[in-house]
């Protein structure tokens, strides 16, 4: 007995000794040089972005049901939930620094004699695995760097979903608008087409006047089976964002159908005026999923660094057993404790792989400097689109306004003769394409207020409702035998 207290204080001994050689490396957060604003808002006041909920800006009823409808249905949401679900479980897996084992067993053994032999063992062993290298202290670490990849996996899937649903929303919205446009244009283009006859009938127009205001008619009605179907496939793919099939979802796409926009509508169709909440470059860090997870990355690239370092030197271990044995009655009992000692093994070139993995974790670091890099292009990017986009909704809608007065001052000269029938056409080709490119530039405006807020990682971590548990596995099915 007192040569085995001296073997075990002799590896402690050793293993303490050895430990203070191994070379200690704790994980600093990467930095990045933000400057203190954008470019293109050097001149406002730095503020923290606090704009979870951005969509909410459209002051839209219909796409804030949408959205909620996504994130509690969206099959892609659900599936990212599963996979936080499995990292934290793949932690709770790893074995710990000590464990307890019992087995037990029982044997009868018969001979010709007909003598019969019962025989009953039990075992309970442990082991005791000590860490003085942090090498499972460092598995945990790369393994608990999982559960925050997926967690910002989570919201990196949220977020596609919200720019899914909302561009899809947008798109919608215009095609509803266009195929009111081309409806409206239709009546007024049949309209005209009433008046040309008159006047042919009255010998005020020629037989061509006839047949070019027919042709344009024509021309309109075809435009509409296209924008109809347009719009259906828009509330099909809102239908499977939101979780559930094409044509089963509850939500009244039809009612409100106006364009989310910047600038005032008439009083029967207000528009909110929708300011892009930017904040401060470094809330990046924050907010965008990817930089969370190309950080989180290189958190467990330098975790796996310390682990390969950690198999550099020797393991100890102490482990033992207590084993009772019953033979026709008789009874016994045994027990061993005692350290273990396990060396690297010759040949394996450990040094190679700690190598590899500091590599491996430069490279990680390379990749986040890199993902900040780009995500900082796109928010500028976005910030030079969207400030484009609030000129040209303006000077479309001015358009939009002259255009319609050309067309009332030449319907009111026409009948006095003081306009053509080409003027008259001519004037509503022009609103027509005056309205339609202000629809696209509305559209293109929102989208683009989307762009940015998405690129600025807002509502990354939108609070969601509890998600509800999932189903239970089927039944295995018995198998009948033949």
């Amino acid at each position: 007995m007192g040569l085995c207290r001296r073997a075990v204080f002799c590896a402690l001994a050793a293993m303490t000794a050895l430990s203070g050689c191994a070379p200690q490396d704790p994980y600093r957060a990467p930095q990045f040089a933000f400057l203190k604003s954008y470019a293109g808002t050097r001149d406002a006041s730095p503020l923290l972005l606090q704009n979870a909920d951005w969509w909410s800006r459209f002051d839209d009823g219909v796409l804030n049901a949408l959205i909620a409808r996504g994130l509690s249905g969206s099959l892609s949401l659900e599936r990212a939930r599963e996979r936080v679900v499995e990292a934290r479980a793949t932690l709770q897996a790893v074995p710990g620094a000590a464990t307890l084992g019992l087995t037990g067993s029982l044997k009868a053994q018969g001979s010709d004699s007909g003598a019969n032999r019962n025989e009953t063992e039990s075992s309970l062993g442990f082991e005791w695995m000590l860490d003085p290298y942090g090498g499972r202290r460092a598995l945990l670490n790369s393994t608990a760097s999982q559960i925050d990849t997926a967690a910002a996996e989570l919201d990196a899937a949220r977020l596609l979903l919200l720019l899914n649903i909302t561009n899809t929303y947008v798109d919608l919205r215009n095609s509803q608008r266009v195929l009111q446009l081309r409806q409206q244009e239709l009546r007024s283009r049949e309209q005209t087409l009433g008046l040309i006859t008159t006047l042919f009938e009255q010998d005020s127009a020629i037989r061509l006047d006839v047949v070019r205001a027919e042709a344009l008619v024509a021309e309109t009605r075809a435009n509409l089976p296209r924008l109809q179907a347009d719009v259906q496939a828009r509330k099909d793919e809102l239908a499977v964002l939101a979780g559930v099939q094409p044509g089963t979802l509850s939500i009244d796409l039809d009612r409100g159908a106006a364009q989310p926009s910047l600038q005032p509508r008439p009083a029967l169709q207000p528009r909110p005026r929708m300011a892009a909440d930017i904040g401060i470059p470094a809330d990046l860090l924050r907010n965008r999923p990817d930089i969370r997870i190309a950080e989180r990355s290189y958190y467990g690239a330098v975790a796996d660094v310390g682990a390969a370092r950690a198999d550099l030197y020797p393991q100890l271990s102490l482990s033992g057993a207590i084993t009772l044995t019953a033979i026709r009655g008789a009874g016994g009992a045994g027990y061993y404790f005692g350290p273990t000692l396990r060396f690297p093994a010759l040949g394996s070139h450990p040094q190679a792989r700690v190598e590899a993995r500091a590599a491996r974790a430069r490279q990680a670091h390379t990749t986040w400097k890199a993902t900040v890099l780009q995500a900082i292009l796109e928010v500028e990017s976005a910030l030079v689109q969207y400030s484009a986009s609030l000129s040209a909704v303006q000077s479309s809608e001015r358009t939009v306004r002259l255009y319609r007065e050309v067309l009332a001052l030449t319907k009111e000269l026409i009948t006095r003769d003081g306009a053509t029938i080409r003027d008259l056409i001519d004037a509503e080709q022009s609103i027509a394409l005056a309205d339609i490119t202000l629809a696209e530039n509305l559209r293109v405006l929102a989208r683009n207020f989307i762009t940015l807020n998405v690129s600025l990682g807002s509502g990354s971590s939108y609070p969601e409702k509890p998600a509800a548990p999932p189903p239970p596995l089927p039944a295995r099915t018995p198998v009948k035998g033949n």
